[in-house]
């Protein structure tokens, strides 16, 4: 087993302090899925009311995915944030994600604000220590690439917060790719969009909860959605 770099120790530290040190299986191709066990225990952890001081702290913005929700699971409270994603909620319990749904966000003393506030400074908090030092510079069949996994579960989200994801990415044009909760890659801005297209399905699929998202574009410092070649099986963001 070949030693740990100093990039993969930073992010194994906050995969411990966010408390995402839990069993798990590997899945192949750099994917795990944690423990049937490992989530009973994390759910048997949780506070019997669901209560939100409890909670606040946990609750972090999540992505659409491509697969359905499983079965018995409440159906998401989504609201739309900018550049029109739909964009669920989710109580991190280290090992998964509990879905914030209508019946529990009305059990909660806020309204749907005050958790769109909350989430968004969780995201910042969380990502407060990653820096550009994190990002893996990689060649995929010729094309440059980097990609960015936090270690924490949230670098997808990432393009909710465009000044985060500028001061880790940088300010340059670029294309990006969220295809699972904790992977962001960023391409060339004139990448060929079938090779995009491709890589993105080819990522999103290896993970059980791959994301259900196209292409982002950073130009300029503003960040647009761009829908990409064969998407049939991805959202469609408002505009």
């Amino acid at each position: 087993m070949r030693p740990m770099d100093e990039r993969e120790k930073r992010r194994a530290k906050r995969r411990r302090r966010a408390g995402k040190d839990y069993p798990s299986e590997d899945l192949g191709n750099g994917v795990e899925m944690a423990t049937a066990d490992a989530v009973l225990r994390a759910m048997g952890s949780l506070p019997s009311d669901l209560g939100w001081y409890e909670l606040a702290a946990s609750v972090i913005p999540v992505l659409p995915r491509r697969r359905p929700m499983p079965p018995m699971t409440d159906e998401p409270f989504r609201v739309t944030l900018p550049p029109g994603i739909p964009t669920g909620f989710g109580i991190d319990i280290g090992p998964a994600f509990l879905v914030v749904g209508e019946p529990l966000l009305r059990s909660w003393p806020i309204g749907p604000a005050d958790l769109v506030a909350r989430a968004l400074e969780n995201l910042r908090r969380r990502t407060r220590s990653v820096r550009a030092r994190d990002v893996a510079t990689l060649d995929i069949d010729g094309v440059p690439a980097r990609v960015l996994q936090t270690g924490v579960g949230c670098a997808s989200v990432l393009v909710l917060a465009p000044d985060e994801l500028q001061r880790i990415l940088g300010e340059q044009p670029q294309c990006l790719l969220a295809p699972m909760r904790d992977v962001l890659v960023s391409l060339p801005p004139d990448v060929d969009r079938q090779f995009a297209a491709r890589l993105n399905d080819e990522l999103a699929l290896m993970d059980p909860n791959g994301l259900a998202l196209d292409a982002f574009v950073l130009d300029g410092g503003a960040l647009r959605y761009e829908r990409l070649p064969g998407a049939g099986a991805r959202v469609v963001l408002a505009s």
